[in-house]
């Protein structure tokens, strides 16, 4: 995904059904895995079966603080077995964890060593279905210190419940199937977007409006500015955006969320009320790094190949872990891998608990970002690298975009 890349028809969705559950670390944090049912329509209309964490739709939004220890006790009311992955955190619970039992409660003790947006879902292998019926949610860790913004808002981006199969099957942001927004002239918003579709590239669209990156797949990144207000996520991608509402009271701004499947959501923006201030805040300063190696020296660097076949990937068939080829690394290992795409379709290529630089042409430099999830045209190679540095087992996935079936699998072993 270059910088080109990342710059790159509805109802209403009130500021309340914005406001989604959420959940403190100090209350002892409990999520069950469950049935539910979800008004997608009118008030009044018809239900949709879904499953969800607590039953909802969206999960609630999680919140802790890094470097504080974190326990979450995560039950299976589910007749089926379910695994959970935190897409974004580096720990070695996010690799080894076994599926719940139906019935079971499993606890997760995780230290988060970043700030940052994080989602939790089903894992794709094994658990696709369970994440097109519903099974998503955001965990948001906070830093010491927040940026200047004047409202955060959480925006979780996916399908219906049981349309998912069909290209057509619309697009819903926070389980709602329209948006609605309202700010102020010059109000500053924090927006945290997560793709939470298995399969579905997303393309977020303001135009005319002051959208700057600052994070992208749960790490800062060198602040810029998104041409026309554009935003492509891969299926799994995060990103934190500061929004500058620059409209005048009495605006409405049109706001398109669409699926590269060819479906669009169409909401919209009301700028009400006073300015909140009288002139734009200055740009969005850098976040501050989280504690992960910014430079890599190539000279001793492991060399991975990683290609993808139309039914293959590293060389194996598998899908699912018991099945993957295992790739072991040594712990402190810098990493140059190679993921090359033969087949016909665009893949989305997932690399559990290590952010990793994705690498100019020639590997002579990187883009001023890291990332988890990698998208990778057919007939093109993306070259990315990475520290080691968690030991444990770790899965690299390569999902097919619009495709059906579940990823292809392969392991990293780290120690």
């Amino acid at each position: 995904m270059s910088r080109r890349h990342l710059l790159a028809a509805p109802a209403v969705l009130t500021l309340a059904a914005l406001a989604t559950p959420e959940r403190a670390a100090a209350q002892g944090l409990r999520l069950t895995a469950a049935a539910g049912e979800a008004r997608l329509g009118a008030p009044d209309g018809p239900v949709t079966p879904v499953l969800g964490y607590d039953g909802v739709l969206p999960g609630p939004v999680l919140r802790a603080k890094r470097s504080v220890p974190l326990a979450i006790d995560v039950t299976n009311a589910l007749a089926e077995p379910t695994g959970l992955h935190w897409l974004g955190l580096r720990d070695p619970a996010v690799g080894s964890l076994p599926d719940i039992a139906p019935g079971a409660t499993q606890r997760h003790d995780l230290t988060p060593r970043d700030a940052g947006t994080f989602l939790y879902r089903p894992r794709l292998a094994g658990g696709e279905a369970q994440l097109r019926a519903g099974l998503a949610g955001l965990l948001v860790i906070a830093d010491e210190t927040s940026p200047l913004h004047d409202r955060e808002i959480p925006l979780l981006l996916s399908e219906p419940p049981g349309g998912a199969a069909s290209p057509q099957a619309g697009l819903l942001v926070n389980g709602r199937p329209d948006l609605s927004l309202s700010a102020r002239p010059h109000e500053r918003l924090w927006l945290r977007f997560a793709n939470a579709t298995a399969s579905r590239i997303l393309q977020w669209t303001v135009p005319d409006q002051r959208l700057t990156l600052v994070a992208l797949d749960s790490q800062p990144c060198e602040p810029f500015p998104l041409d026309e207000g554009r935003l492509m996520l891969a299926p799994g991608q995060r990103a934190e955006v500061m929004w500058d509402v620059a409209a005048a009271a009495g605006t409405t701004l049109p706001i398109a969320l669409a699926s590269f499947a060819g479906t669009t959501l169409a909401g919209r923006m009301s700028v009400e009320g006073s300015p909140l201030r009288a002139a734009p805040l200055p740009p969005p300063a850098p976040f501050p790094a989280n504690p992960l190696p910014q430079a890599m020296d190539f000279r001793r660097a492991t060399r991975l190949d990683l290609p993808i076949g139309a039914t293959t990937f590293a060389g194996r068939s598998a899908r699912d872990a018991a099945g993957a080829p295992a790739l072991r690394l040594r712990r402190g290992a810098v990493v140059l891998a190679a993921i090359r795409n033969e087949g016909a379709a665009f893949h989305a290529v997932h690399l559990e608990g290590h952010p990793a630089r994705l690498l100019d042409g020639l590997d002579d430099g990187w883009k001023p970002f890291f990332l988890d999830t990698v998208l990778v045209a057919p007939g093109s190679t993306a070259r990315i690298a990475f520290v080691a540095e968690t030991a444990g087992r770790f899965r690299v996935t390569a999902q097919a975009i619009n495709g059906a079936d579940d990823p292809l699998v392969a392991l990293l072993d780290v120690g």
